[in-house]
């Protein structure tokens, strides 16, 4: 029987110039031959539209938007190199519009799989080269990650995500990134932060691995705290760095 409704369309927010820069930074992390999963947002959204001279990609996320679909049609993911699903995309639901709709419809390249099979760590263990990209609200200096909270509101919850940076840090050829705007929408507070506001850690730092903003990538497996903190300084807000030192100085 067909639906009473169409299924609602989720467009992403248009991408900016922060938003291109950020995803530019990601695409060079990503090689041929990986198997990609995507948090949700404009960032991962616009992270697909640079991935253009990729070859051999796979897909096992938790959601996928309408940027899967492109790449799709292009060839640049046909998920032939992926230990387990070869040839197919697999995620847990499609957030996108009537364009991801209309191509997943009947689409045998596309699997739609319950959370108890995309986020399983049994299945996850099988990739050899699994990037994890996600984002956060906040990073504080040792690495720490709120993707939850804002000012003391919940606006999101934690998800998949802890499943995903688990399974990309423990596999052989893995790589976790969280991505993120380096201050809030009108730039009056930093999201590289001394401490996160509220205290809420969707992401230990003993998980933390690449974290990017649109002034670079900072690398943070195997370094020490006071390591973390200037390399987390050095991808802020230039406007904010000097007090982020200062408190640096204070925590480490």
């Amino acid at each position: 029987m067909p639906a009473a409704s169409p299924p609602i369309e989720l467009p992403a927010r248009p991408a900016g110039p922060i938003e291109r820069a950020i995803a530019e930074h990601v695409a060079r992390l990503i090689p041929d031959q990986a198997t990609i999963e995507l948090g949700l947002g404009a960032i991962p959204e616009t992270v697909t539209h640079a991935l253009g001279g990729k070859r051999g990609l796979g897909v096992h996320s938790g959601a996928i938007g309408d940027g899967i679909a492109d790449l799709m049609e292009a060839g640049i993911v046909d998920n032939r190199h992926k230990e387990i699903d070869p040839g197919i995309t697999v995620a847990t639901m499609l957030m996108g519009t009537r364009r991801l709709y209309r191509f997943a419809d009947r689409n045998p390249a596309i699997h739609i799989r319950a959370t108890s099979y995309t986020h399983d760590a049994l299945v996850l263990g099988n990739f050899r080269r699994f990037i994890a990209i996600n984002g956060a609200l906040e990073v504080d200096l040792t690495g720490q990650m709120n993707a939850e909270t804002a000012a003391g509101r919940h606006v999101g919850l934690v998800g998949g995500q802890m499943d995903f940076v688990r399974a990309a840090n423990r596999a052989p050829d893995g790589r976790s990134i969280i991505a993120l705007q380096s201050t809030n929408r009108d730039r009056t507070r930093s999201r590289i932060v001394a401490r996160l506001a509220d205290g809420v850690v969707s992401t230990p730092r003993a998980e933390a691995d690449l974290v990017v903003t649109e002034h670079g990538i900072a690398e943070l497996r195997g370094r020490t705290l006071a390591e973390r903190a200037q390399a987390l300084i050095a991808v802020a807000d230039p406007s904010f760095r000097s007090e982020l030192v200062k408190a640096s100085e204070r925590l480490l």
